[in-house]
């Protein structure tokens, strides 16, 4: 393929996306502030640019995969942003950003004529082992045109594509409502599932039996074989659980709906936190259930 593609924002999850755009076959300019994260780009031949403006000088389709909201309004906006781009036309963003951020950005790039698709990631659990085996969706929203014209990429990155509406944010909600689900289902797995061995339930079998039946989620069909079971918690921090959870609450009382579900499961959240910092790998929540009933939920030992 001989278009050149942006991508902005090359970490873990943004990280495998571009591997993946690169194994297909795309050639990639790149921008981080990390060079950890941009060496292996430059190693692959990919350019590296200094800052998002110079991606936007040279490629027509620019990505961007970041963390923190304000990072999203500062990459697109700031003075070395996007919208400072000569040949940027289309911005696509795979970040979480809540609504208010997702439509700032629209507006500033829609007043230089670039088009933005709000395309947030969900699933892709590991990052590089999600990415690759394809095992993740796209939300987007924005101009169908827009849509159209970036719609052979995305298919590149995954079979699970979805236009969930013509105005950017409308995909960040869909995302919010998605996470909150699936932070949900993984506390009160966790909560449950100590209970259980607590009992003296073997928590391999009672998983077993509890996939096999309707109470089945992504916590006991995933994040507990993958991550809890053989303890290996090296995967996003627990600060991006409780970004998703804030997002959640922000945007319930912006819709000026109540939402005691989600108050409860964020008041966990922030109580684990404080106890062991927010840099603790996400699914080591389940730490915080442990520690009242005096148990480890450990898978049988294979070494």
């Amino acid at each position: 393929m001989n278009e050149r593609l942006g991508f902005i924002g090359v970490g873990a999850m943004g990280g495998a996306l571009a591997r993946k755009l690169l194994r297909e076959g795309y050639t990639l300019t790149v921008c981080d502030k990390s060079l950890r994260n941009t060496e292996p780009f430059r190693a692959a031949g990919a350019r590296v640019a200094p800052t998002p403006r110079d991606v936007a000088d040279e490629c027509r389709v620019v990505m961007a995969c970041l963390a923190p909201e304000h990072a999203s309004l500062a990459v697109a906006t700031g003075e070395d942003g996007v919208a400072r781009g000569r040949a940027v036309k289309i911005y696509v963003e795979h970040s979480t950003m809540g609504v208010r951020i997702a439509e700032q950005v629209s507006g500033a790039l829609a007043s230089r004529g670039i088009a933005f698709l709000d395309a947030p990631i969900t699933g892709g659990a590991g990052g590089e082992h999600g990415v690759s085996s394809g095992n993740f969706a796209v939300l987007t929203a924005g101009a169908q045109a827009a849509f159209d014209e970036v719609r052979p990429i995305l298919d590149k990155l995954t079979k699970s594509v979805f236009r969930v509406g013509d105005k950017p944010g409308m995909a960040q909600i869909a995302k919010v409502i998605n996470n909150a689900l699936s932070i949900t289902a993984l506390t009160i797995s966790c909560e449950a599932i100590v209970m259980g061995v607590k009992a003296g339930l073997d928590p391999v079998g009672l998983l077993e039996a509890i996939n096999a039946g309707s109470g089945r989620n992504s916590a006991t069909t995933d994040k507990f074989p993958r991550s809890i079971l053989p303890r290996k918690f090296a995967d996003s921090p627990m600060s991006i659980g409780l970004k998703d959870l804030q997002l959640y609450m922000q945007t319930m009382k912006e819709q000026g709906l109540p939402a005691p579900v989600g108050a409860s499961v964020m008041e966990v959240w922030n109580a684990a936190a404080a106890q062991g910092g927010k840099d603790r790998g996400y699914n080591s929540i389940i730490e915080h259930f442990e520690q009242f009933a005096h148990v480890v939920v450990r898978g049988a030992d294979k070494g």
